[in-house]
């Protein structure tokens, strides 16, 4: 056997235990965030009582951004929307802040702390939780919201976490003129704003039957999470966010554009496109690095065409935007553009270096 016949082959095998490795040692972790925050809009300044104290905060959907130099985005779109899950924590717009990835399930997400059964209670209020979305969240990314109930969601939202764990065979409290948290507006808030009207509407039609989450197709395959505020380069804290991220953590890729799979998460495919469901964290993209079965569950030969060249869409400009309860003059939203995170390109360049030389070696082997 010739000499560069053995070197392309001892190529091969480094190259794919390497790819491997490296691949898994992406994909097991998720890395804290560091999180621009654009602006909050819709917005509305709420009035509301905690255990009798009175207070103000501007109740609305914070937008954020997911800066090119984060490697990616764990299952979050670029630009994304939250919710606020700390009500008594303040930020500020055009400003950056740091996030950790945890679940929604833990008990000190709630105030459920005089529960006998704390955990059992934080599974209670993801039920109602879920329940919410399921009935009323839409998308403000990819269609137009109405404003009152996409605040309203908010309130409601702060309702759940905020409203302190009921006796044992009691339901939780979610009358907002009633409580720990309320809507500071006068007796049965009959003096209170069209929203928050709205938001106890809301609360009046759940049931804890978080099923309702499933049939809402603007969260198909995404899942909730909790980003826990944590201290930035500053030592600032964020308010913690309810965000919706793609299931598992993966994102949805084209199967004919390599640079969204990579940049989303997604597998360099050498089959057909996958029909998987997003929920399984596999998106409608192509077939798994190296995995020749189709999305259907058939057996394709690999491709002998040279894959496209990964493309970098042109870098947005910057986004000023003024703090929150600032002056009203927002600047229009940014377009969703997923931009290519470096690991992403790196396990790609990789894939695409081993699987030609696999072939080179392949047809060197046959010809003889």
């Amino acid at each position: 056997m010739p000499n560069f016949v053995r070197t392309r082959l001892l190529a091969l095998v480094v190259a794919i235990p390497a790819t491997l490795a490296l691949q898994t040692s992406v994909s097991a972790q998720e890395p804290n965030l560091e999180v621009f925050y654009r602006k909050l809009e819709p917005k509305e300044l709420f009035k509301y009582k905690w255990k009798g104290k009175e207070g103000v905060r501007t109740a609305g959907v914070l937008h954020w951004e997911v800066p090119e130099s984060e490697f990616g985005t764990n299952g979050l779109d670029r630009n994304f929307t939250g919710y606020c899950a700390q009500v008594f924590v303040t930020m500020q717009a055009n400003k950056s802040y740091s996030f950790k990835m945890a679940t929604i399930y833990s008990s000190e997400n709630y105030n459920v702390g005089d529960s006998p059964t704390p955990d059992k209670a934080a599974v209670r209020r993801v039920k109602y939780i879920q329940e919410l979305f399921g009935r009323y969240y839409r998308d403000p990314i990819r269609k137009a919201v109405d404003p009152e109930e996409a605040v309203a969601l908010q309130i409601a939202l702060w309702k759940i976490i905020q409203e302190k764990e009921p006796a044992e065979g009691e339901e939780l409290n979610l009358d907002l003129s009633k409580g720990d948290f309320q809507a500071n507006y006068g007796g049965e808030c009959e003096e209170a704003p069209a929203f928050v009207k709205t938001a106890q509407n809301f609360l009046n039609s759940l049931s804890g039957d978080d099923s309702k989450y499933f049939e809402n197709p603007d969260l198909k395959g995404r899942e909730l999470i909790r980003l826990k505020g944590i201290p930035n380069a500053n030592g600032e804290v964020a308010q913690s966010q309810f965000a919706l991220r793609f299931a598992g953590g993966g994102g949805v890729g084209s199967p004919n554009n390599i640079a969204t799979a990579l940049t989303t998460g997604a597998g360099l495919g050498t089959g057909t496109p996958g029909t998987g469901s997003p929920a399984a964290g596999v998106g409608t993209g192509g077939s798994g690095f190296l995995n020749t079965n189709s999305g259907n569950g058939t057996t394709t030969t690999p491709p002998t065409t040279t894959p496209p060249p990964v493309t970098t869409p042109p870098t947005q400009p910057p986004i000023n935007t003024p703090p929150v309860g600032g002056p009203p003059d927002t600047p229009p939203d940014t377009p969703n553009n997923p931009v290519p995170a470096p690991a992403g390109l790196l396990l790609g360049a990789i894939a695409l270096g081993t699987v030609g030389a696999w072939r080179i070696g392949v047809r060197l082997l046959s010809s003889k």
